[in-house]
């Protein structure tokens, strides 16, 4: 059975009794299951990350963010993932399926998004079946990763129950 970790339940909860948004939810969400490098590491892709999980052309090698640049990007990062959720999604999503969704999404990438089946079934009304499609995202060049495991489970998790309730 799908499940949140203690720590992150916690602050889930924290979040929704404070009257967070969906976005302030996601941000913290990700950023939970990214953890926080301030200098410029290789995941296990071999992509040089920085921060919160934060790729790209401008991450170099030997680069070091403040805590406040990290959040900064990592905000950024939010805000595509959630464009991406406002152009292919066609249907209403929970507050729990859209912090897990958008998750995924700065994980996984919008062109994995946009040709996946968990769009497909979202798009079709079908939930619990798409619900199902997190956990098949669990490998990283083909290895199985347990971090991603237990992310993905969380992920299953909101999209199927939604937030913790208070």
């Amino acid at each position: 059975m799908p499940k949140l970790p203690a720590p992150l339940r916690k602050k889930l909860i924290a979040l929704v009794l404070a009257g967070a948004g969906t976005f302030t939810i996601a941000t913290h969400y990700t950023g939970y299951w990214e953890g926080k490098e301030n200098t410029t590491y290789i995941d296990p892709t071999g992509t040089p990350t920085i921060c919160h999980g934060h790729t790209g052309p401008d991450v170099k090698p030997g680069m070091t963010k403040t805590d406040e640049e990290c959040l900064a990007l990592l905000e950024k990062d939010m805000k595509w993932a959630f464009a991406a959720i406002d152009r292919y999604v066609q249907v209403p999503l929970t507050r729990g399926q859209t912090v897990a969704l958008a998750s995924w999404i700065f994980w996984a990438g919008e062109t994995n998004f946009r040709n996946s089946t968990l769009l497909r079934l979202i798009n079709a009304g079908q939930m619990p079946a798409s619900c199902k499609q997190y956990i098949r995202w669990i490998y990283s060049k083909g290895v199985k990763l347990p971090g991603l495991e237990a992310r993905r489970s969380a992920d299953e998790w909101l999209c199927r129950y939604d937030l913790p309730k208070v």
